[in-house]
């Protein structure tokens, strides 16, 4: 018996027979509000939280079954007793299979009703208990975004502080900085993670054809539809909707799009009935948004629609430090695995990588491919790679180390100072070296300040 009692919704156009049930609840220490008609009740399902809600299948505006449906696609914790006076056989076989608690007829025995109504009530808060312990589960699970950054750790605490909203996400980073793994992230440590990941390239499609891509279409909506088609919308339903590159979306479909995040629904191409989307939106992209809507190219009132949460990825050549964790996990996934050289790992933290994580995997799958020694050598990479570099692909290189090594290279001796005024050359790329190319840890060998170690970086041209 819960004496603190539960949260009881009553949908009930009959004043007297809602009123008795009211107050026979509130006896039992229940706190319960009467909706007279469908859409006060719909408004207060989604404004407050209750544990068990008591429906009559004729409501004025509404039928039962149809609030039932959505409830149970909406709030699924939510436990529904149905209290009607027109009980049939065919009523009650249908609300059960969309997913009511119990059935009864009017007037009931109002012990029973507290009965059921405290069952449901404590199965509510069951229901609500497993989706927080399967949340927190979720959370616990270790990323998949490997990163020594501290700029991208803290996107992705950012990231795991509003997994648990509704509210949009939006990524912004170059092309290849994994805008996509990021957004799988938000999806995978959010409450929504059991449903689907529903992603659509807006570049990939032709700005004719992304409607119906977007909101599915009805037979015959067009030459060709001969059959219908769920839209991407629809089909994140419950889940996450990922439009990466959605500043390419073209204008006549950023309006019906806005339409879909202001009031939920949506109508497919050729249909007449509207059709309800219950998703977390992620958008991602490589272009300055507030420049295009300056420019008029994006709508200003979509763009504070999706900007709930901006986090931004920074791109690879900031974040060097993350080349010797990416080098390993992506010759971990080639079937002939092998090591790189400290110099190669050196020549490959101090590249530019303009195409980002994704090329630095084309790279490390192309020199483990390719290379016919053991280890990959500097003499294994692209030119471009070694010539950034500084370095000769003949150049005697140390023993091929695993990135998993430890915090610093025990076996690079720091060179003492060379009494000249700003700094050494050599010095400085031994202590990078010898810090795994980790800035952080490169500074404190030096003595100097990470941001003093980072204009020498850039005097440098390390």
């Amino acid at each position: 018996m819960n004496e603190a009692g539960f949260r009881v919704l009553l949908a009930e156009d009959e004043a007297t027979f809602g009123l008795t049930v009211a107050r026979a609840l509130k006896n039992l220490n229940h706190d319960v509000k009467v909706c007279p008609t469908g859409k006060a009740t719909l408004k207060s399902l989604d404004s407050t939280e209750w544990d068990v809600l008591l429906l009559d299948l004729k409501l004025p505006d509404a039928d039962g079954v149809d609030i039932l449906a959505r409830v149970r696609k909406e709030h699924p914790e939510l436990q529904t007793i149905i209290v009607t006076g027109f009980a049939n056989v065919q009523s009650a076989i249908e609300t059960m299979r969309l997913g009511a608690f119990d059935y009864l007829t009017k007037p009931p025995n109002f012990e029973e009703l507290g009965m059921r109504v405290e069952k449901a009530g404590e199965k509510t808060l069951l229901e609500r208990e497993n989706r927080r312990l399967r949340f927190q589960v979720q959370r616990n699970l270790s990323s998949n975004i490997l990163t020594r950054s501290p700029v991208l750790k803290k996107v992705l605490r950012t990231i795991e502080m509003v997994a648990a909203a509704r509210t949009p996400v939006l990524i912004e980073g170059e092309s290849g900085v994994g805008k996509e793994l990021l957004a799988q992230h938000v999806h995978r440590t959010s409450p929504r993670a059991g449903k689907g990941f529903v992603d659509l390239n807006c570049a990939a499609v032709p700005s004719s054809l992304l409607e119906s891509e977007l909101f599915g279409f009805e037979r015959g909506a067009f030459t060709g539809a001969g059959t219908e088609k769920p839209g991407l919308v629809e089909v994140a339903d419950g889940g996450t909707l990922f439009l990466d590159e959605v500043g390419e979306m073209a204008a006549e479909i950023q309006s019906k799009f806005l339409r879909v995040l202001d009031s939920g629904t949506f109508y497919r191409v050729g249909a007449t009935r509207k059709r309800r989307a219950d998703f977390r939106l992620v958008c991602a992209t490589n272009r300055d948004l507030k420049e295009e809507v300056s420019e008029g190219r994006f709508r200003k009132d979509l763009f504070y629609r999706i900007n709930g949460v901006k986090v931004v990825i920074p791109p690879l050549r900031d974040r060097p430090e993350d080349v010797p964790l990416l080098v390993e996990h992506f010759a971990r996934q080639l079937p002939n695995q092998k090591s790189f050289t400290s110099a190669a790992l050196a020549a490959l933290a101090v590249y530019d990588w303009p195409g980002n994580v994704r090329e630095l995997h084309f790279a490390v799958e192309r020199a483990v491919l390719l290379a016919e020694g053991e280890n990959i050598d500097l003499h294994d990479l692209p030119t471009e790679i070694v010539e950034k570099s500084g370095r000769s692909p003949s150049t005697r290189s140390a023993p091929a180390v695993s990135p998993r090594t430890e915090d610093v290279d025990d076996d690079i001796v720091i060179p003492p100072p060379s009494g000249g005024d700003g700094p050494d050359l050599e010095r400085v790329r031994a202590a990078l070296e010898k810090a795994k190319w980790r800035r952080e840890k490169a500074a404190e060998i030096l003595g100097v300040s990470p941001r003093t170690l980072y204009r020498w970086i850039k005097k440098l041209g390390l």
